[in-house]
């Protein structure tokens, strides 16, 4: 992460526990910090809200409402809530999960735009986490590329979307001064919804478009309209969403038509869901990566698609590939029933079929084991998910205690038993961090072995290949392997196109 100069307050201390270490992030929100907690020893981001925010009674009401909110999210691609409040200037803080990754704009301003497989990854688990939020009635309303956190676990990038809620508590406090002109907004112009310009009803469809802009900005390496603010926010207002096929000649229509539908100007006509959207990225994702297939959309230049209107047409690459290697294994198999050729070719044959046999059973080692991990991962969530929540609601108490005046026996109580939940939460975080590891290691061996198993077997392949045609000139006037022989030649042939 950027390093800013010193700032007044780097070191100071935060609900007792929490000292700000260094300053590592600043935008529309307010500033973050890394701080270290004393007695967890463990690095959280503190995010200190604009100050701006803490003059009005009810926005301080409405903190605590969308905080406490936004701290009930327990998914792996959200940041987590472990604490809010307000220092003693009364500005708002909140205490979050500390990411060390870089944000997904970060990689676009380096990288450029992202291959289509790797985009699909992230966007998958970006509009997976919008789903479980909007279900749980929460909405981002500031979803962008400065927002998503890319980290790397066992081996794999790993989304973090930050900021959940803060948009609406920060929007409300803005809304609630006396000095806010008629007609101010919040949000970043490059990804808000025509509603957000014009004060409209919000809904959970505002991040739905949001999404729809941030899978263009992947793809092509910026938002679909860029410039000076009011130009853009005329575009959102008037202006038909681009589709990124006209940018980048790669781009599956299926994609030109999430975005165009996403980024619709009228609420009802985008994705009903962000999990409409998510299956459009599965699809993409497995048919491109898995089976080599190439997507495309029934009536793509319609902007009424749906997502089940998807229909898939097979890639000839893959297919051909498919049929050259049942079509090889043919022809072996009759020259070695019929004593023809090398007698290695039966050897070659036996190499084959072992080395299949022994990628299915390693793929499905993997899923096992992914699924067994997984489900590991999702019990050490919940529970210190409660252990977080139980800790949040126990500061709460105390904080009302020492501003009632409450004894300092009552108040030595309840630090005490904060201390115990978390000293409960640092073991339990140090155990799931070391079956992480141990997992991980299980999982990067048996990738390994996979890919050891795949080399092995297109090695297998090429040795085959070569048998067989160094004995092609034995098969006599066989019509069957002729026959077999002249379809080889033309799926050969087609492997080179």
């Amino acid at each position: 992460m950027a390093k800013f100069p010193q700032d007044p307050l780097i070191g100071t201390k935060i609900g007792d526990r929490l000292t700000l270490v260094e300053k590592i992030g600043k935008g529309g929100m307010g500033t973050v910090y890394r701080a270290r907690h004393e007695l967890l020893e463990r690095d959280f981001a503190v995010k200190v809200l604009r100050s701006d925010m803490r003059k009005d009674p009810v926005v301080v009401e409405r903190f605590k409402r969308e905080a406490r909110a936004a701290s009930r999210l327990e998914h792996p691609n959200v940041v987590y809530i472990s604490d809010f409040d307000q220092m003693q200037d009364n500005r708002f803080y909140i205490v979050m999960e500390y990411i060390a990754g870089k944000s997904l704009r970060q990689i676009l301003q380096d990288e450029g735009p992202l291959d289509i497989n790797r985009a699909c990854a992230i966007l998958t688990q970006v509009s997976d986490a919008l789903d479980y939020a909007h279900e749980k009635g929460v909405i981002h309303r500031d979803l962008k590329s400065e927002n998503i956190f890319i980290h790397i676990q066992r081996g794999e990038e790993r989304v973090k979307i930050l900021d959940f809620g803060l948009a609406k508590v920060v929007s409300d406090a803005l809304d609630f001064q006396s000095i806010t002109s008629e007609g101010q907004i919040f949000g970043t112009p490059e990804t808000m919804a025509p509603e957000q310009i014009t004060s409209g009803h919000l809904d959970h469809r505002v991040d739905i478009y949001a999404l729809g802009v941030l899978t263009y900005e992947m793809l092509i390496g910026k938002p679909p309209f860029s410039g000076p603010m009011l130009a853009v926010l005329m575009c959102h207002k008037k202006q038909p969403a681009p589709a990124p096929s006209l940018a980048r000649s790669d781009v599956p229509a299926v994609l030109d038509s999430l975005v165009l539908k996403a980024m619709e100007k009228e609420p009802s006509r985008r994705f009903s869901r962000a999990a409409e959207m998510n299956s459009i990225y599965k699809m993409v994702l497995k048919e491109l990566t898995d089976s080599g297939k190439k997507i495309t959309l029934v009536g793509a230049n319609s902007r009424e698609i749906r997502s089940p209107a998807i229909s898939v047409e097979t890639d000839s690459r893959a297919a051909i590939e498919l049929s050259y290697r049942e079509c090889l294994m043919e022809i072996a198999e009759q020259m070695s029933d019929r004593g023809i050729g090398s007698s290695h070719i039966k050897e070659q044959l036996e190499i084959l079929r072992e080395s299949s046999e022994s990628l299915a059973i390693l793929r499905e080692e993997l899923n096992v084991s992914t699924r067994q991990f997984e489900k590991i991962e999702e019990t050490g969530r919940e529970r210190t998910s409660k252990l977080r929540h139980a800790i949040i609601s126990l500061n709460m108490e105390y904080k009302a205690l020492i501003s009632s005046g409450a004894s300092s026996e009552e108040c030595s109580d309840i630090q005490y038993q904060l201390t115990e939940l978390e000293t409960q939460l640092e073991k339990l975080t140090i155990g799931q961090e070391e079956q992480d590891n141990s997992f991980g290691d299980v999982i990067n061996a048996i990738r390994r072995k996979i890919d050891e198993s795949i080399y092995r077997l297109e090695e297998a392949y090429i040795g085959l290949s070569e048998l067989i045609e160094s004995s092609r000139h034995l098969i006599g006037s066989s019509s069957t392997l002729k026959t077999a022989f002249s379809r080889y030649d033309e799926l050969k042939a087609a492997r080179r196109i």
